[in-house]
C-alpha cells in the first residue's frame, strides 16, 4: 500500500497542474448586500436629512427620527447606510476585496447595533434606531460577515501526462485530468516523423525513403 501511494505521488510529480480559478462566492453576496443598503439609505434620507450638530449631539445626546417602513432614521442613520453600501460595492469588484470589505463592513454595522442596544435609542447621539433599526443592522452584519468567509471554487487541470495514457480527458469533481498526451512537435511546428513512418517496398525489404527525405535529397541535387 505504501509502494502505491509513493508511486501516484511520482507520477503527480511528472505533470504539470494548472489551477484555474473558478466564480467567486463572495462577490454575488456583497453585491446583493451593498444595493440593498445604499438604496435603504438613498430612501430614508429622502424622509429624512436631519443631521444633528456633531459638536453638540457627540456622545450624549438622545436623538428622535422618523419613522420610514417601520425602522426610525434621520439623516445619520441614512448616512451610515449609504457609506456602508458603497463600501461593500465597490468590494464587490474583486473577490479579495469583496471578503474584505464585508468584514470591515459588517464589524462596523454590528458595533452600531451594540452602541444602539446600549445606549437605547441612538448611536453616539448621531444616528436614530428603534428595535427594528438594530435588528436590521445586526442582520446586515450577520450577513456580510459571513459573506467574508466565503471561498472561491478552483479547479486543476494536469496537463503533460505520460505517453502510456490514452483517451479523452477526464473530469474528477473540480480536477479535470488530460489523459490525452501533448504531440511532439518539431521545429516551425510541424510533427514529429514517427518512427514507424518508414515503410518496405516490394520483396527486397528496402527502406522506402520518408517524403521529408526526398525533399531534402532534391534540395541537394537540383539536377534530379
Amino acid at each position: 500500500m505504501l509502494g502505491r501511494r509513493r508511486n501516484a505521488a511520482t507520477v503527480d510529480d511528472d505533470r504539470d497542474v494548472v489551477v484555474e480559478h473558478g466564480p467567486s462566492l463572495a462577490k454575488g453576496p456583497a453585491l446583493i448586500a451593498g444595493s440593498l443598503l445604499t438604496a435603504f439609505g438613498l430612501c430614508a434620507l429622502l424622509k429624512n436629512n436631519d443631521f444633528p450638530s456633531f459638536s453638540s449631539s457627540f456622545p450624549d445626546a438622545t436623538q428622535q427620527g422618523t419613522n420610514f417602513l417601520g425602522f426610525e432614521v434621520n439623516g445619520w442613520t441614512a448616512f451610515f447606510c449609504i457609506t456602508a453600501g458603497a463600501l461593500v460595492l465597490f468590494g464587490a469588484a474583486q473577490h479579495h476585496l469583496a471578503k474584505m470589505m464585508s468584514l470591515l463592513v459588517g464589524l462596523a454595522l454590528a458595533a452600531c447595533a451594540v452602541i444602539a442596544i446600549v445606549d437605547g435609542e441612538d448611536v453616539l447621539g448621531l444616528a436614530a434606531a428603534n428595535f427594528w433599526t438594530k435588528l436590521g443592522w445586526a442582520a446586515a452584519a450577520a450577513f456580510l460577515l459571513i459573506t467574508a468567509l466565503m471561498p472561491r471554487r478552483r479547479r486543476e487541470r494536469v496537463v503533460g501526462a505520460p505517453a502510456t495514457a490514452a483517451g479523452p480527458a477526464t473530469t474528477r469533481g473540480d480536477r479535470t485530468v488530460a489523459d490525452e498526451p501533448v504531440a511532439r512537435r518539431r521545429r516551425f511546428g510541424r510533427p514529429a516523423v514517427r518512427d514507424d513512418a518508414a515503410t518496405t517496398t516490394g520483396d527486397t525489404g528496402a527502406v522506402a525513403p520518408t517524403e521529408e527525405e526526398r525533399t531534402r535529397v532534391i534540395e541537394r541535387d537540383p539536377a534530379r
